[in-house]
C-alpha cells in the first residue's frame, strides 16, 4: 500500500521547481554560448573554428523547436553526418559536447555504430576529457537500452491505449499548470522511451551490446588509474549501473562531494531493468578487482573512491547477488569500518571540529574517527540501505551503532547515518534497542534541527507496530505540549517548535512535522490527534490544508485504518462552510476531492453545492476547472437532481476504469 509520504516524494518533492531551475539554465547557457561566439570565444574545451561554431549553435537552437520523431532523427543522422571524421574533436567542446549529447539517441543503426567504433579508439581520451567524457556517457546509455529492450516485458495492448489516455490527460493538465510546453536544450529530447521502443536489428543490438562490453572491460583493465580521476570517475560508476540494469544518465544517487543523500533533491526516478547475464559476470569483475587491492581500506576516505564504492553497492544490490554484496559488505566492514573504531585524536581536529567543541559538542567529538570523515559515512549509509537484516543487525549496528546512537543522532554528519538504519531496521527488539537509546534525546535532537531522525523514528513504529505510545509521550514532552489544547498541540507538532516559544516571524508548516503527523494518524491508537484535529477552529483548519505540506494530512487521515468512518463523517461535516475557501487554492482543491469521497450521499451533495456557489471564482483557475469536471458542479448548479442521476453514472464509469487499470489511486504531489 502506497503511503502519503511515499506520494510526496514520489517525482521529488520539489519536482516543477527544479524542473523550471533547469530548463531556465539550459536557456541561459544557449544565450551565454551566442554571446561568446559575438565576441570570438568558441567554447570550453576544444577549439572549433567560427563556422562550426555558428553551424552548432544554430543546431541547438533549432532542436528546441523539433517535435515530431522524423523530425528529429533526420535532424540527427544530417548533423552526424555533416561531423563524419570530427567527432573527438567536437565532443571535447562544450558547445559540440551538448549538442551530440542531445542528437545521437535518434541516430539511425549505420550512424551510432560509426559513433560507437569511433570511440571505442579512443576511449583513454575521451574517458578523461571534460566534454567528451559526457558523450561517451550518452553514448553508453542509449547502447545499454538498445541491447536490453527486446528482455523487457512488453504490456498488454489495452494497457498501452490506457496508459496513452493516462499520459495525453497528464500533459493536459500539466499545460495547464505549467502554462504551456516550454523545454530547455538540455532535455530537449526524450532518450530513455524512445531507445527502449524503437525498432532496431538484432545485428545493431548485438553491436550495442558488445560496445558496453568492451568499455567494462576497458575500464576494469584501467580502474586504478580512473577511480582518481574526476571525469573518468562517472564514466566507471554509470557503467556498473548499467551492468546491474540501472538505467540513469548522470548517476544521481552517488554524484557530487562524497555521494548525495537520496533524502532531498530533485533525484530522477531509478529505472531498473533486466539485463544479459554475462554483464553480471562484468560486474563481478569491478567487484573483484576493488577487493583485490592492496590500498582497499583507504578507498572509503577519498571523495572519488568513497562514491565508486557506493555505487557499486548499489549495482550489486540490484543485481541479486547475495553472495557478492555479503563479501563486499564484510569487507568493508572488517577492514574499513571497524578498523577505524578507535576515538579521534583531539590533537588533529581540523577548524571544523574545534568549533563543535567550542560550542559545547565534546560528546560529539568523542565519537570515532570512521564518524569524522565524510566519505566513509556516506559510504556507510549506502551499506545500511543495501545488506541483509542479519548483516545490519549483528555487525553493523551491533558494532557500530550500539551505545553511540544519542551523540550520533546529535551529530550534523551523521544523524543521516542514524536515519538510515532506523528505517532499514526489520525486527522489533533492536528497534526497541534503539528507541531506549534515544529515549529522552528526542527535544535535543529536535533543537539540533535533526527532524529527519524523529521522523524515522515515527515511520518505524507504524512499520514495526512498537513503541507507539512511548513514542508520542516522548515527542509530546520535547515539545512541551502534553497537556496543551487542541491548536497548540498540532501547530507544535507541525513546526516542530515547542508550545512554550514564541516566533518572532509567523512559523511555516515544517515538511517533517507534517510527515511525523500523517504517520502518527497510521499509529493503532492515533485518538489523541484525531481528537485534536476534529476540535480545532475550522478556519484555522483549512489554513492548514491549505498549505502545501499541511495539505497531505487529509491524506492520513482520509486513508488511515485507525481513523474510524465516524471520524471521518466528523471531519467532514467540520468543514461545511469552509470547502469554499479550501477549492481556492490547488493544494485545498484536492483535499476538497478527498473529504468530497470520504463523505456520505448527502454530504457529498452539500460539498458540490457549497462550491456551485463559489463557482465564479473557480471558473478563472486551473484546479477549478478540473474540480468542476470531476465533481460536475455546473450541473449541479443548473439542475441539482439531473446531478444526482449523472454522479452516479460517472461512479459507475470510473470503477469499471479502476478494474482495467489496476484499481490504484492517481498520485498525490507535494
Amino acid at each position: 500500500m502506497d503511503t502519503v509520504e511515499d506520494e510526496q516524494s514520489s517525482v521529488g518533492k520539489q519536482h516543477h521547481k527544479n524542473r523550471a531551475k533547469k530548463r531556465k539554465r539550459a536557456k541561459k547557457f544557449l544565450h551565454n554560448a551566442k554571446g561568446f561566439g559575438r565576441i570570438g570565444s568558441f567554447g570550453r574545451g576544444e577549439d572549433l573554428d567560427q563556422s562550426q561554431y555558428n553551424y552548432l549553435l544554430s543546431i541547438l537552437d533549432s532542436m528546441g523547436k523539433t517535435e515530431g520523431t522524423e523530425e528529429r532523427q533526420l535532424m540527427a543522422n544530417n548533423v552526424l553526418g555533416q561531423l563524419e571524421g570530427k567527432e573527438i574533436r567536437t565532443s571535447s567542446n562544450q558547445l559540440g559536447s551538448r549538442v551530440l549529447e542531445n542528437l545521437l539517441t535518434y541516430a539511425d543503426e549505420e550512424t551510432f555504430a560509426r559513433l560507437m567504433d569511433t570511440l571505442a579508439e579512443h576511449f583513454r581520451v575521451v574517458c578523461c576529457d571534460s566534454f567528451a567524457s559526457h558523450v561517451l556517457q550518452r553514448v553508453l546509455y542509449v547502447a545499454m537500452l538498445r541491447t536490453v529492450a527486446p528482455l523487457q516485458e512488453q504490456p498488454e495492448q489495452e494497457h498501452d491505449e490506457k496508459a496513452a489516455e493516462l499520459k495525453e490527460s497528464a500533459e493536459k493538465k500539466r499545460k495547464l499548470t505549467a502554462g504551456g510546453d516550454e523545454r530547455g536544450p538540455k532535455d530537449i529530447w526524450p532518450s530513455f522511451t524512445y531507445s527502449l521502443q524503437e525498432p532496431y536489428s538484432d545485428e545493431h543490438r548485438r553491436a550495442c551490446g558488445a560496445f558496453v562490453e568492451r568499455l567494462a572491460k576497458f575500464l576494469v583493465n584501467n580502474l586504478e588509474e580512473f577511480v582518481w580521476n574526476c571525469t573518468a570517475n562517472y564514466v566507471v560508476r554509470q557503467c556498473m549501473l548499467h551492468l546491474s540494469g540501472i538505467a540513469e544518465m548522470k548517476v544521481a544517487l552517488v554524484g557530487g562531494g562524497a555521494g548525495t543523500r537520496d533524502s532531498g533533491g530533485d533525484k530522477e526516478t531509478v529505472k531498473r531493468l533486466v539485463v544479459p547475464e554475462s554483464w553480471s559476470k562484468l560486474l563481478h569483475s569491478f567487484n573483484l578487482h576493488l577487493l583485490e587491492w592492496p590500498q582497499f581500506a583507504d578507498l572509503p576516505f577519498g571523495n572519488l573512491t568513497s562514491i565508486v564504492l557506493q555505487t557499486l553497492l548499489q549495482a550489486i544490490a540490484n543485481s541479486n547477488d547475495p553472495f557478492q554484496l555479503e563479501q563486499l559488505c564484510t569487507k568493508l566492514h572488517t577492514e574499513c569500518f571497524l578498523a577505524n573504531l578507535v576515538e579521534a585524536n583531539n590533537d588533529e581536529m581540523d577548524e571544523s571540529a574545534n568549533q563543535y567543541t567550542a560550542a559545547g559538542k565534546q560528546e560529539e567529538m568523542k565519537l570515532p574517527q570512521l564518524f569524522h570523515c565524510e566519505g566513509t559515512v556516506r559510504l556507510l549509509e549506502v551499506c545500511l540501505s543495501v545488506a541483509s537484516p542479519e548483516f545490519l543487525r549483528e555487525k553493523l549496528f551491533a558494532e557500530l551503532f550500539r551505545e553511540r546512537l544519542k551523540p550520533l543522532a546529535l551529530s550534523r554528519a551523521c544523524n543521516f547515518a542514524v536515519q538510515k538504519l532506523i528505517d532499514h531496521t526489520a525486527d522489533k527488539d533492536t528497534m526497541e534497542t534503539i528507541f531506549g537509546e534515544l529515549e529522552g534525546s528526542l527535544e535535543s535532537i529536535l533543537r539540533r534541527g535533526h527532524s529527519g531522525v524523529v521522523l524515522a523514528l515515527t515511520n518505524a513504529c507504524v512499520r514495526l507496530s512498537c513503541q507507539q505510545g512511548k513514542f508520542i509521550k516522548q515527542l509530546l514532552d520535547a515539545l512541551h505540549c502534553g497537556d496543551a489544547g487542541s491548536e497548540k498541540l498540532l501547530t507544535a507538532v507541525l513546526y516542530l517548535m515547542p508550545a512554550n516559544v514564541t516566533s518572532a516571524t509567523a512559523p511555516k508548516i515544517h515538511i517533517h512535522g507534517s510527515l511525523i503527523l500523517q504517520a502518527i494518524l497510521e499509529f493503532n491508537k492515533p485518538i489523541k490527534f484525531v481528537t485534536a484535529l476534529l476540535e480545532m477552529n475550522a478556519e484555522r483548519l483549512v489554513e492548514i490544508l491549505r498549505d502545501p505540506r499541511g495539505s497531505f494530512i487529509a491524506n492520513a487521515f482520509v486513508r488511515s485504518r485507525f481513523v474510524g468512518e465516524k471520524s471521518r463523517e466528523k471531519m467532514v461535516r467540520h468543514l461545511e462552510g469552509q470547502y469554499g475557501q479550501l477549492a481556492l487554492t490547488s493544494h485545498g482543491s484536492r483535499v476538497v476531492e478527498l473529504f468530497y469521497e470520504a463523505g456520505n450521499p448527502a454530504q457529498r451533495e452539500n460539498i458540490v453545492r457549497e462550491l456551485s456557489d463559489s463557482s465564479a471564482q473557480l471558473s478563472g483557475k486551473p484546479w477549478g476547472f478540473i474540480l468542476n469536471k470531476r465533481l460536475l458542479i455546473d450541473t449541479y448548479k443548473r439542475d441539482p437532481a439531473r446531478w444526482k442521476v449523472a454522479i452516479k453514472s460517472d461512479a459507475k464509469v470510473e470503477r469499471m476504469f479502476d478494474k482495467i487499470v489496476g484499481g490504484k489511486k492517481r498520485k498525490a504531489q507535494a
